[in-house]
């Protein structure tokens, strides 16, 4: 379902206070999803984050969506580990550009952490947000060169940079980075301002990561 003209993410009934960064956060990116980037318009975004959404909660999944960006988006939400080069070099072959195999990989990860946030809280997932209008700008980093990320990249060659081809979904993916675990400067510091200490913030994301069989 969309939503039209009410605040996204009320959250403020839940049983555990939800701080008002990560709410921010998450508005932003409700708004980044409904907005044309750099490949899809933003009713196309929307129709990728709904797609996601349905594959995961076990609905019957029909899309309007071409098959080979279907494809990215469920791979990414579901099965990540599964995501090798052969594959993606497959995927392009199969006519899906490179921006926006990266583009749709961002919308997916990031719709697939919002409702896994939702979840952990025991709260409903949040509407999808009305698409907004526009069209896609084209916009990709010139400064990304081939690397070991399986698509061009930009400044480096990290997991941190895995997106960085697309400046929106590298937008998208830091402020989630710095909002929901640690900004670079936190991740400098020996004891960074937050509720959990450094070892219980890494010991969580490690075990995350091995969940998600991160490979990086």
């Amino acid at each position: 379902m969309l939503r039209g003209r009410m605040t996204p993410f009320d959250l403020a009934t839940l049983p555990y206070p939800v701080p008002d960064r990560i709410v921010a956060t998450l508005r932003r990116d409700w708004v980044r999803l409904a907005s044309p980037g750099s490949c899809f318009t933003g009713p196309e975004r929307v129709a990728i984050a709904a797609d996601v959404r349905r594959i995961r909660t076990g609905e019957a999944a029909t899309s309007p969506l071409p098959a080979v960006v279907v494809e990215t988006a469920r791979t990414t939400a579901t099965a990540p580990a599964g995501i090798r080069r052969t594959w993606v070099e497959r995927l392009v072959a199969d006519g899906l550009s490179e921006s926006a195999y990266v583009e749709t990989v961002g919308v997916a990860a990031r719709i697939v952490a919002v409702d896994t946030f939702h979840r952990g809280l025991g709260a409903a997932l949040e509407p999808l947000p009305a698409p907004r209008p526009g069209k896609p700008t084209g916009a990709v980093d010139p400064n990304a060169r081939p690397s070991k990320g399986f698509v061009a990249m930009a400044h480096g060659t990290g997991s941190w940079w895995a997106v960085s081809l697309v400046p929106e979904a590298f937008a998208g993916m830091e402020d989630f980075h710095n909002t929901l675990y640690l900004s670079p400067e936190e991740m400098m510091a020996a004891a960074p301002p937050r509720r959990l200490s450094r070892p219980q913030i890494e010991l969580v994301a490690a075990r995350t990561s091995a969940v998600n069989e991160c490979f990086y």
